[in-house]
């Protein structure tokens, strides 16, 4: 995990589900949230399970999540830690991909994201973006690419699909290197899976 001092702690808030609900489907178990500004950078280390990060117009960062496949409520543990400009979120719970996240951030913001296993999506948020992920989706809303100076993405084994700039392969230590005139950076890089960057509304949503 990445160690950043903070100087507000959040405890996890746990909300009980309805006792009629199965153990196979999602159920609420809790959420943090904190203001935070805008052009910050937020960094995430998260545990297996699949996320969406989105931003938001509050100046905010609210971490909400679910378990299923019966993940006791007692299995998961979230914080986001706030210090002037910066932030850290972390996630930590069971490596079968049972948790469900949704992390709202100012729409505004840069974002270092780095998940063991899962599917990652990222949509509206303008910044830089540092994404990385051992195995599973990463889905990325690059927004307009003439936004961005330099686009690099990579996949040891997997799919590689850029439509916004053209790309779209497969197999083996695939990758791609774009450059143009914007100030915002983005690098994403699987080890094993599918790389989609894509624009909201367009063919590759």
């Amino acid at each position: 995990m990445r160690k950043l001092l903070p100087t507000v702690m959040l405890s996890l808030v746990t909300v009980a589900a309805p006792h009629s609900q199965t153990a196979a489907q999602p159920r609420p178990t809790g959420f943090v949230e904190r203001a935070f500004v805008t052009n910050g950078r937020v960094r995430m280390d998260l545990s297996a399970g699949e996320y969406r990060i989105t931003g938001s117009a509050a100046n905010r960062i609210r971490v909400d999540w679910s378990v299923r496949n019966g993940v006791r409520l007692s299995d998961v543990r979230a914080r986001a830690d706030v210090r002037g400009v910066e932030a850290t979120v972390t996630t930590d719970g069971p490596d079968n991909e049972s948790l469900r996240g949704t992390i709202q951030v100012p729409a505004r913001a840069d974002l270092d994201v780095y998940l063991t296993a899962g599917d990652l999506t990222v949509e509206n948020v303008q910044g830089n973006k540092n994404v990385r992920v051992q195995a599973g989706e990463i889905r990325i809303d690059v927004g307009r690419p003439e936004e961005y100076r330099r686009v690099r993405a990579s996949v040891w084994v997997g799919d590689l699909n850029a439509e916004p700039f053209n790309v779209s392969k497969g197999g083996f230590l695939r990758s791609f290197d774009w450059n143009g005139g914007g100030p915002y950076q983005l690098r994403a890089r699987l080890k094993a899976g599918e790389i989609r960057l894509y624009q909201r509304g367009g063919t590759n949503r």
